[in-house]
């Protein structure tokens, strides 16, 4: 466990300093220790969640990262043109978005995906 006081460093050295221990898989935080200074404190990562920790699923996303959800306003589109149209621009497969039927072409409809 090493603390680093960091009473005297701007935001972007601080998270420089995050950023490298994340880096070696470590553990950071920045907390007041007794003295009412402001430290990092980096120690090694134990694998037990801790303040501020995510927990990881699959491929390292998180499980509040693995999905995005998002509503589709269309009109005379169908709904393959448009999850087709937006693969496209993401330059990914269109079967990476998944939705639950198809909606009247010709109308304006609001989907979820």
């Amino acid at each position: 466990k090493v603390d680093i006081g960091v009473d005297q460093m701007s935001k972007e050295e601080r998270t420089a300093i995050h950023t490298i221990a994340k880096r070696f898989e470590l553990r950071s935080e920045t907390i007041t220790n007794e003295a009412k200074e402001k430290v990092i404190r980096i120690e090694k990562n134990t694998g037990k969640k801790g303040k501020g920790d995510i927990v990881r699923g699959e491929r390292g996303r998180s499980k509040q990262e693995k999905f995005l959800h998002f509503s589709l306003y269309k009109e005379n589109f169908s709904t393959g043109e448009c999850i087709s149209c937006m693969a496209r621009g993401a330059r990914t497969k269109d079967r990476f978005f998944s939705f639950a039927g198809t909606k009247d072409k010709r109308g304006r409809t609001l989907q979820r995906v």
